[in-house]
């Protein structure tokens, strides 16, 4: 869900004022249901921090366990009057107002990756909050400008670096979206993968056309869900030419926010669905390796049963010679030939016949000791029989088992990510070999943000001796060793400006959260985006050095090689160089599809492309 999505949401819904709350619930989904009464109807509306805002329907009669925020939130608005809701412009953010009681509160739901819930005072002070902390005000973030179209679009296209893909250029630098960018250029004809600098004049003007018609059709909007086969995977206030192009079926509706309830409920059930199937093929990995662990043991035992036969099969062939020998030993002799030693105290013999070495008792019948070792070998057989029963039991188990995964259906889903969302998501991010979370800010505000709303007591903080180096916190950090706090340093490093300017080696410091403070001394004056460290510092030098490669858990990830070789099925060693970062995208790309055997259009370049410093590499190696 992005702004525009997002702009066209909160418009219908303030069409169906006025509103009071009766009720608040959980969701199962760990949503949030705020239960809304109007003159007509009762309908919820869901909020998924993060994610997702949508009225829905009707009312969801199932709901989740109640949890302190939601009992909070009770206490605060049920009986309150719905009085507005607003988009904070050009943000992922809605802003609903309520009255009652004689107060009046302030309701904000972040959309974007990692965002949060947070109800303020009339003074946008928080109250409440998923991510931020009680007393403290609200940080509304800088009012961005309008896009009111054509203009706008030939303007960014003559400012931005001319290596930039169109497609990012529209997505990001003029806030469109990937679904909408890539529907900008599906009408314009233009590939999203060309560079700004390969556009000619007559490409910029569609383009620029192309995006003041998309104001047009938001203005006018007819709602539309996209579904492949049963599954819904899209939507959009108006139809979107490139998502039919996909095969996927256009299915009008009511309202963007039907729509959007019918993707999401459908992406639940599609979660629940893939979560069933994942629990089933982990315990046929455990039965299967449970499988492995018995043969192994029968194997054994089979080979022991085998060599306590071919033992008391000697024993009995030598029978005869062998009671002579006692019968000696007993009358006091010391016989030697097959004898090698004999201890009288424990009467232990130890006896070379035909090449193997036997040890019996001489106070025990030569008889006896032979019936005994065929008898364990008969009961280790015994027991291989049992293992191989077992066996049987649980390969017919597993193919059970199999038999009730359903075939994963493999459709192209817009804008829908399957691995969980969490606030970190939103910078970048990587582990420690130790397993300590390591975040990284992606500029100077997101810089700040990471600083003011996620570093905490016990995390330590890192930073480059270059300017243009991100803000990176280790969290836990105070208790990590040497070796990940150099990690930390490496992506630190690696991902800022020295990685650009070809260096191979760089000095990072690292300090505590109380050594960071945003208050200059008095009299000085503190430039946005910027804060003081306080002495002393701790400098680690550090190479530049990362990994980037593809795990079947996370996805896309990059990190110092210690972590990614342990979590990706293959993936490549980079430093500071100049081959374009697309091309090694690519063969990664190439390499996990042939590896895993992932059908066309699963992955994307761009996918591993994000994770290359500044765009640009030297490929040290591959993983094996």
């Amino acid at each position: 869900m992005n702004s525009l999505d997002l702009s066209v949401l909160l418009r219908e819904i303030s069409g169906s004022q006025p509103r009071y709350v009766s009720q608040v619930y959980r969701g199962v989904d760990s949503s949030y249901i705020l239960r809304l009464k109007g003159p007509e109807d009762v309908r919820d509306l869901k909020i998924v921090p993060g994610r997702a805002i949508f009225l829905a329907p009707g009312v969801y009669r199932t709901h989740g366990p109640l949890d302190d925020f939601t009992s909070s939130l009770r206490k605060y608005l049920r009986g309150c009057m719905l009085r507005s809701f607003e988009q904070v412009t050009g943000e992922r953010i809605a802003r609903l107002r309520f009255e009652g009681g004689g107060a009046v509160y302030g309701f904000i739901v972040e959309v974007f990756p990692g965002g949060g819930v947070s109800l303020l005072d009339e003074k946008d002070v928080v109250l409440l909050s998923t991510s931020l902390r009680r007393g403290e005000p609200y940080s509304w973030p800088a009012r961005k400008a309008t896009v009111s179209g054509r203009e706008d679009a030939l303007a960014l296209l003559s400012s931005v670096e001319g290596r930039t893909k169109v497609g990012v250029a529209l997505a990001r630098e003029l806030g469109l979206g990937t679904k909408y960018s890539n529907e900008v250029l599906a009408r314009a004809g233009i590939d999203p993968s060309k560079k700004v600098a390969e556009l000619d004049a007559w490409e910029r003007e569609k383009i620029a056309d192309g995006v003041e018609y998309l104001f047009k059709l938001l203005e006018n909007p007819r709602p539309t869900a996209y579904r492949a086969g049963d599954v819904y995977v899209a939507f959009a206030p108006f139809p979107l030419i490139h998502l039919g192009r996909q095969g996927l079926e256009e299915v009008h509706t009511t309202s963007l926010n039907e729509a959007v309830s019918l993707v999401y409920e459908s992406y639940l059930r599609a979660v629940e669905a893939s979560e069933q199937r994942q629990k089933v093929e982990e315990e046929v990995r455990r039965i299967e390796k449970e499988i492995a662990e018995k043969k192994t043991l029968a194997n054994q035992l089979r080979l022991r049963a085998q060599e306590l036969r071919e033992l008391a099969s000697l024993l009995h062939m030598r029978l005869a010679e062998l009671k002579d020998l006692w019968a000696e030993i007993k009358a006091g002799g010391s016989p030697s030939g097959v004898v090698k030693s004999l201890d009288k105290s424990t009467g232990i013999a130890i006896l070379e016949l035909d090449g193997r070495t036997v040890q019996l008792s001489i106070r025990e019948p030569v008889t006896d000791q032979i019936d005994r070792l065929f008898k364990n070998a008969k009961t280790t057989m015994k027991g291989v029989e049992n293992l191989l029963r077992e066996i049987s039991e649980l390969e017919a188990k597993a193919i059970h088992l199999k038999s009730t995964i359903p075939a994963p259906q493999v459709v192209e889903v817009v804008e829908i990510r399957r691995r969980k969302t969490e606030w970190f998501h939103r910078y970048r991010w990587s582990m420690t070999s130790g397993g300590r979370l390591i975040v990284l800010g992606r500029d100077a505000s997101s810089n700040i943000r990471l600083l003011k709303k996620h570093l905490e007591n016990g995390d330590i903080v890192l930073h480059a001796e270059v300017r243009g180096s991100p803000v990176t916190i280790l969290k836990g950090g105070a208790g990590a060793g040497e070796e990940e706090l150099r990690e930390a340093a490496i992506l630190c490093a690696s991902f800022s400006r020295a990685w650009r300017e070809g260096l191979s080696t760089m000095s990072v410091y690292w300090v505590a959260p109380d050594q960071i403070s945003f208050t200059p001394p008095q009299g000085m004056y503190l430039p946005r985006g910027s804060f003081i460290v306080k002495p002393p510092k701790n400098y680690i030098h550090v190479p530049l050095q990362i990994c980037i490669g593809y795990s079947e858990r996370l996805g896309p990830i990059m990190g110092v090689e210690s972590w990614v070789k342990r979590e990706a099925v293959v993936y490549a060693a980079l430093s500071p160089g100049q081959e374009d970062a697309s091309n090694v995208a690519k063969a990664l790309v190439a390499k996990v599809r042939e590896i895993l055997g992932l059908p066309e259009g699963h992955l994307r370049p761009s996918d591993f492309e994000a994770l290359i410093p500044y765009g640009k590499c030297r490929v040290l190696s591959w993983s094996p």
